[in-house]
């Protein structure tokens, strides 16, 4: 159902952008998120191991259509600030595009061989915030 309800707005994008974006724009100038919106249907998804065991599934949760374009809205605004205003770090490499882990291992594997390379001692502290 909400495969074909995707369909029906993409296909009707150009009919319906300007009052979904005049409702974005209110309710970001509100400050306001409408309670049917803060629904989620919640799937079990079946990893692997045993199927009767519960820890052997992950929880998904299905969101409303406008929850998905406002949360897209949402996320362009705030990515085109941070980047616009030169906010974050430029070696924030997490969530942003064009950047990956493998960017952050470069920039480390490179400075730590600077380093060395230069006879001068490399230490490091990693912390995973999970």
């Amino acid at each position: 159902m909400a495969l074909h309800l995707c369909k029906i707005i993409k296909i009707n994008k150009p009919f319906i952008i300007s009052p979904l974006i005049n409702i974005c724009n209110k309710m970001l100038a509100q400050g306001i998120y409408p309670e049917i919106l803060k629904f989620s249907l919640i799937k079990p998804i079946y990893k692997s191991g045993h199927k009767s065991s519960p820890s052997n599934y992950r929880p998904i949760s299905l969101l409303p259509v406008f929850s998905k374009i406002f949360e897209k809205v949402i996320y362009s605004r705030l990515t085109d600030h941070l980047h616009n205003n030169i906010i974050l770090n430029e070696h924030q490499y997490r969530f942003r595009s064009e950047k990956s882990t493998e960017n952050a291992s470069y920039v480390l594997l490179k400075e730590k061989l600077t380093a060395l390379n230069n006879k001068q001692m490399v230490g490091g502290i990693f912390c995973d915030l999970h």
